[in-house]
């Protein structure tokens, strides 16, 4: 498929959807809305945020108490489009599928919603940003859930897969009918679970005593920057809001990093420290996720060390701490 052909299937979908896309931004690249074609930048690198408040709010209504009843009922959502997701922002959303897989107001803007990921190459991807958490696998496509996968290839040209009934009836729709669909195998390959993925919950479970908690404690200012760019950091807190006549019941973004995150009745806060903090993100993160859901809690975007203010390195972090571990092996 050519250009031309894809840039006319991204056209319309900017004619009668929300379309979040890739935007080149001075001298970044942001997930941003967007209304022209010409917007939407190609070069398949990783924006500096990612696609989470596209399918998890920043703040959403959840309900409302109102005339002694309770509505719950999920608001209609628009059509919205989640175009260009690089391979690594496709693995976060494959996670959010499943944490939030019950979730009805997750699950109502789902069904409107068309994932459709982008790269210049799978492989080099992996390599240009030096994953951590895992090796190339060439069936990687079958472990990933999306609607729509687009590939540019060498030459220029296109090509496309479908990765759910969704995503084919969305290119049939368009006029779009060379495509290749890849039906999902499901979040761990046939050879089981990667090793890799092992290694790291073994070294940051065990190596609660690690002398890096208390390195990175030094530094870290608790500013929660880290969790809220991270694009499988899913934890929110639920608020109700009082009105005239009812009460409002909302939810919004919340950090582990956040003074309040941890505080129970009496004022005990279980995180009461910066090294506590820390530790229970990297727990969270590569071992708790790994238990539950045997796939990655961090998918070595680097968001995180990014926007650091302290230049606190997760990848650097994780080498020490696997570093501990194979020592004692030997």
């Amino acid at each position: 498929m050519n250009r031309k052909k894809v840039d006319s299937f991204l056209a319309k979908l900017l004619a009668d959807s929300l379309v979040f896309a890739p935007v080149k931004s001075g001298d970044k690249i942001l997930v941003e809305k967007v209304k022209e074609l010409k917007s939407v930048d190609w070069s398949g690198d990783l924006p500096a945020n990612s696609f989470k408040s596209v399918f998890l709010p920043v703040e959403e209504k959840m309900g409302e108490f109102k005339n002694g009843k309770l509505n719950t009922s999920p608001q209609k959502i628009q059509k919205i489009v989640a175009w260009g997701m690089n391979i690594l922002d496709l693995q976060a959303f494959t996670l959010f599928e499943q944490v939030f897989e019950k979730d009805i107001y997750y699950q109502k803007r789902r069904q409107n919603t068309f994932v459709v990921g982008f790269t210049n190459g799978i492989e080099d991807d992996f390599r240009k940003y030096k994953v951590f958490h895992q090796k190339y696998e060439e069936d990687v496509l079958e472990h990933l859930i999306f609607d729509v996968f687009v590939q540019r290839q060498k030459d220029g040209n296109f090509v496309v897969f479908s990765g759910s009934e969704k995503g084919q009836i969305l290119l049939e729709e368009n006029g779009i009918k060379d495509y290749e669909h890849i039906e999902f195998a499901g979040l761990i390959p046939e050879a089981g679970v990667n090793p890799r993925l092992s290694a790291n919950k073994e070294a940051v479970e065990l190596g609660i005593d690690h002398p890096i908690w208390d390195e990175m404690a030094e530094l870290c200012i608790s500013c929660g920057k880290c969790s809220i760019v991270c694009p499988t950091c899913f934890c929110f807190h639920q608020s109700d809001e009082p009105t005239l006549d009812g009460v409002k019941k909302k939810r919004q973004w919340a950090s582990c990093f956040y003074p309040e995150f941890s505080k129970t009745a009496g004022g005990y806060k279980d995180l009461d420290s910066v090294k506590k903090k820390l530790y229970f993100w990297y727990y969270h993160k590569f071992v708790r996720i790994p238990d539950e859901f045997s796939y990655y809690g961090c998918v070595s975007c680097m968001r995180c060390f990014k926007v650091c203010p302290v230049g606190i390195n997760i990848a650097k972090a994780l080498q020490e701490l696997n570093k501990k571990q194979n020592g004692k092996k030997k």
